[in-house]
């Protein structure tokens, strides 16, 4: 057997100062090599922050703000809308936190349960659960230190920190503050937290313009409704803006007034059905997945329903184990939680489960696409006759009963032009803001890991042009 020659052995060795060890795991020490970029001090955590240990023993008549660590770095916020009283409180000595401080949770740490404190729980009060620390802002800013704890690779670290059973484990802390982060100069932090804000200024911006979009919507309905609350009945009635010359009494605590028709959807309404779901057991009812087979999970996102998360085989529909529905037609979740979403049959024929009920439409006398709005927009009315029992349900007569305006057909083209084009520029606000989300988050990653991320090639300059646009 050959010897390996001294220069190939030393291709697999590497070193490892005695102080620096933080856990005996290869993986873990050769990791911070490979990951972060050469240029950066990597120091210990327990250099950067202190830990809190202001207490705080709780008075039956104060009121406190407690505190809720969202998992995978969504933020610190108060549990809870109201102050709670101390004497409401069982642990009695808990520990005060401020602004600007780095908080954990022990149990929840390897799942990015951590985050900085804002301005408004200054003052708030979190149990032994709850690690809080001062950060050393002379050598790491919050912020930036914020965006390090928001990486995967952060999470990884309290992953190997943590131990326990399953479900309960629990961040060691000592080896937490051992692990090593890179640390930039001040002035290179603030560098990288600015480019990181921009972006997600930017993201905010088209976020709020596209939330302003969907409030607009309903208003290109009141030329045919508008919804009024009855506040003195506990209900609401509908009236146009226009002088009523038509109007139906419909359901008890709801009236409907409308300078148009108002129809039944029975009168619209050429066939309805609903969906069923082949024996499970019959595994040749599923495989091929050649059908779409549409849940309530499929709808409310898209008017047009292309792709199902679940399929069955040409075969259940030859022995009539599921129900056929054409293209074109409105697919309605009429039992569940997700009572009301709607949405378009857009492939030439699919399928769904019981929860579903699909209708046609006679087009001479509505759009399909109309109908499809009115559903979406106005739930309050075609949920109204739900069952009050612990599972809602809309059946296929109550459907039938649902009351809709019926402008003329010009004006109804016109309506759904309409909320198509503030749709598509919902889309694209919506759209925008996770690219600049993404870019923000991976322009940093770039700037401390070793990666290799192609960033979008609209510029931040190009962004606020396009949304100053719209």
């Amino acid at each position: 057997m050959k010897h390996m020659q001294t220069e190939t052995v030393f291709k697999y060795l590497n070193e490892v100062r005695f102080k620096t060890l933080s856990n005996w795991s290869a993986g873990t020490i050769l990791s911070n090599k490979i990951l972060y970029k050469d240029g950066f001090n990597l120091e210990p955590i327990r250099n950067l922050i202190l830990r809190n240990r202001e207490r705080e023993i709780l008075e039956d008549d104060k009121a406190y703000k407690q505190v809720t660590i969202k998992l995978y770095s969504k933020g610190v916020v108060q549990r809870g809308d109201e102050l709670v009283l101390g004497k409401n409180i069982g642990t009695k000595t808990q520990f005060r936190i401020s602004q600007g401080q780095f908080i954990m949770s022990k149990i929840d740490a390897r799942n990015g349960a951590f985050g900085i404190v804002p301005a408004e729980l200054e003052g708030a009060i979190t149990t032994q659960d709850f690690l809080s620390y001062n950060i050393n802002t002379e050598r790491i800013l919050p912020d930036f230190f914020n965006l390090i704890t928001g990486t995967r690779h952060f999470a990884e670290l309290c992953q190997r920190a943590s131990s326990g059973t399953t479900g309960r484990q629990r961040v060691d802390e000592n080896a937490f503050l051992e692990f090593r982060i890179p640390v930039p100069s001040i002035k290179v932090q603030k560098e990288i937290c600015s480019e990181f804000e921009t972006n997600m200024s930017l993201a905010n911006e088209a976020e709020e313009l596209a939330n302003n979009h969907v409030e607009s919507l309903k208003g290109i309905f009141e030329p045919i409704l508008k919804i009024k609350n009855d506040e003195n009945k506990g209900r609401f009635s509908v009236y146009s803006f226009t002088d009523l010359d038509r109007w139906d009494l419909w359901n008890r605590t709801v009236e409907l007034k409308s300078n148009y028709p108002l129809k039944k959807m029975s009168q619209l309404i050429k066939s309805i059905n609903t969906g069923t779901t082949p024996p499970t057991t019959k595994k040749h009812y599923f495989e091929p997945g050649e059908v779409n087979f549409f849940t309530p999970v499929d709808l409310g996102t898209e008017k047009y329903l292309v792709q199902a998360e679940r399929k069955i085989s040409l075969k259940a529909i030859e022995d009539k184990k599921a129900r056929v529905f054409e293209k074109g037609t409105l697919l309605f979740v009429g039992i569940g939680s997700s009572i009301g979403k709607i949405g378009i049959v857009a492939e030439q024929f699919a399928c769904s489960n019981q929860q579903i009920t699909g209708f046609l439409i006679d087009t001479h006398q509505a759009l399909t696409e109309y109908v499809y709005y009115y559903f979406k927009m106005f739930k309050e009315i075609t949920t109204l006759e739900k069952t009050q029992a612990t599972l809602p349900i809309i059946n296929q007569e109550k459907i039938n009963n649902i009351p809709i305006p019926l402008p003329p057909m010009e004006f109804q083209e016109q309506l759904v032009k309409s909320i198509d084009e503030i749709e598509n520029k919902i889309a694209f606000l919506k759209n925008a803001s996770e690219n600049s989300k993404k870019k923000a988050k991976e322009q940093f990653e770039s700037a401390i890991f070793n990666t290799n991320l192609q960033f979008s090639q609209i510029s931040s300059s190009q962004m606020l042009g396009l949304l100053n646009s719209l």
